[in-house]
């Protein structure tokens, strides 16, 4: 892993997909384009179509969704489906790690709960793995059935997510609290 790959780029870097959590769509481009053309996918039309609909629905879409969504502008859509297709543009690409930067620190609770709904759908129909790193513990005790635990840089615990989550103290629960509503504060601004 430490030696570079081609163009100087990380060899694993095929394989990951990751997610921001300041994520953008390109907002003149569909949908369908933002899910192929606009990140360096090309496809045939009707294959792209194909490819793009299967994507959505892993991303937690209906058929019937995913089919009004693809010829729409991401302006067009809430933030739930925004982010949906965001999670779409990564895993279109198919990679074997996820990883998804606070996938819920500035959303509304409604949203958050469709987010967490389709991350949580799609991780069951890849079958990878995912990466979600988050100061969110409710979210995380929803959406991830492993967990490790950082302080300062350091690994402090690893196992499964209800195990670790009763082993914080109080004022560490309290300060990723404070943390996730400074988030969201600061996103409304």
């Amino acid at each position: 892993m430490t030696k570079p790959g081609y163009q100087f780029r990380g060899r694993a870097k095929q394989y990951i997909g990751l997610l921001h959590q300041e994520y953008d769509l390109y907002p003149h481009r569909t949908i369908i384009d933002n899910l192929t053309d606009a990140i360096g996918l090309e496809f045939p039309k009707e294959l792209a179509a194909r490819k793009a609909m299967i994507t959505l629905r892993m991303a937690g879409f209906t058929d019937k969704k995913a089919k009004d969504v693809l010829n729409r502008y991401p302006s067009s859509l809430s933030a739930g489906e925004k982010h949906r297709v965001a999670l779409a543009q990564v895993l279109i690409r198919e990679p074997r790690i996820i990883l998804l930067d606070e996938p819920a620190g500035t959303m509304d609770p409604i949203t958050k709960v469709d987010v967490k709904h389709s991350i949580i759908h799609a991780r069951e129909e890849m079958d990878e793995t995912f990466i979600i790193v988050s100061h969110d513990m409710e979210f995380v005790r929803d959406v991830c059935d492993r967990r490790m635990f950082m302080r300062g840089g350091k690994i402090i615990d690893i196992g499964p997510t209800h195990e670790v989550l009763a082993k914080l103290s109080e004022k560490e629960v309290s300060t990723m609290a404070e943390a996730v509503a400074e988030e969201r504060t600061a996103a409304e601004k």
